[in-house]
């Protein structure tokens, strides 16, 4: 099977956003996060495209994997966000189940791009990455921290992340290529 297009994707994005947003929004009570949430459900949708055999019934691919994301996330007490891989994968080392000295370099790679990235972006959208990305910040905080509605803090991250995706497009790995 080939891979689906990125127009495809884009269209899906369109189509069924709004709805996994509004059901991760309703299910975790914090836009901020359902909205970090939503993007995970499409990387891993996008990852697994392989595995679609009918693209017809990606909503519900999607909803059911954003369900799995919502029970993992208050399993967890909070959702795994992408600036802490390197901090797991250096805990997980530590067990049995290591990752291997090319994954860890793999991840070190990774979070030095996303960084590089971030110095990239322009000092709006830099500033919005940064302070949601990499430090943790509520939507909330980076806007009174900032002069800014939570509104505008949620398109600058959103655009932010857009322009991430964008560079770091390479990185996302279908589940068959591990």
């Amino acid at each position: 099977m080939t891979a689906i297009s990125d127009t495809f994707w884009q269209s899906t994005y369109r189509q069924h956003a709004p709805a996994v947003l509004a059901f991760l929004s309703s299910r975790t009570g914090r836009r901020d996060l359902a909205e970090d949430l939503l993007q995970e459900t499409f990387v891993r949708a996008i990852r697994a495209q392989e595995r679609l055999r009918d693209t017809s019934k990606i909503r519900s691919y999607l909803f059911s994997t954003a369900h799995r994301l919502v029970l993992n996330q208050f399993r967890r007490k909070r959702p795994l966000l992408f600036s802490e891989i390197s901090a797991e994968a250096s805990v997980d080392r530590e067990d049995e189940d290591a990752a291997s000295p090319e994954e860890a370099a793999e991840l070190s790679r990774a979070e030095e791009r996303l960084r590089a990235v971030a110095e990239s972006l322009s000092p709006v959208l830099k500033t919005a990455f940064v302070a949601a990305v990499f430090e943790h910040k509520p939507y909330s905080q980076i806007a009174s921290e900032n002069g800014w509605t939570e509104a505008q803090v949620r398109v600058n991250v959103c655009r932010a992340r857009k322009k991430a995706i964008a560079e770091l497009r390479d990185l996302l790995r279908l589940e068959g290529d591990r």
